[in-house]
């Protein structure tokens, strides 16, 4: 894997989750955020840098999350030593999901 990519199909904010998968998957997301190396913002959303060994949990939470959520765009490759995950989006309303997935940024 060198990048995953996951572009918006639609523009409108909605997950596609019910209420048990959607606790489930804030779980993950929570995991995640923990063991990442730093929060930053971008343009439109958020980036979590992550250490390498993370790629198994991140690629998996990144395809579905893309699969659920049409309104995000997801990008995740290597940059140096470490994994970069970019979630973003232009919809009106993305900036609280993304904040819930991937935390507040500038940590």
């Amino acid at each position: 894997m060198d990048h995953i990519r996951y572009e918006h199909r639609d523009l409108d904010v909605a997950c596609e989750l019910g209420n048990l998968d959607a606790a489930s998957r804030v779980e993950e997301w929570q995991t995640l955020r923990e063991a990442a190396l730093e929060t930053t913002a971008l343009s439109g959303g958020l980036r979590l840098w992550l250490p390498t060994e993370m790629l198994e949990v991140a690629a998996s939470l990144a395809r579905r999350e893309a699969e659920c959520c049409g309104f995000l765009d997801i990008d995740l490759a290597y940059e140096g030593h470490r994994l970069r995950l970019d979630i973003s989006s232009v919809a009106p309303g993305a900036a609280s999901v993304i904040a819930s997935l991937v935390g507040s940024g500038g940590s």
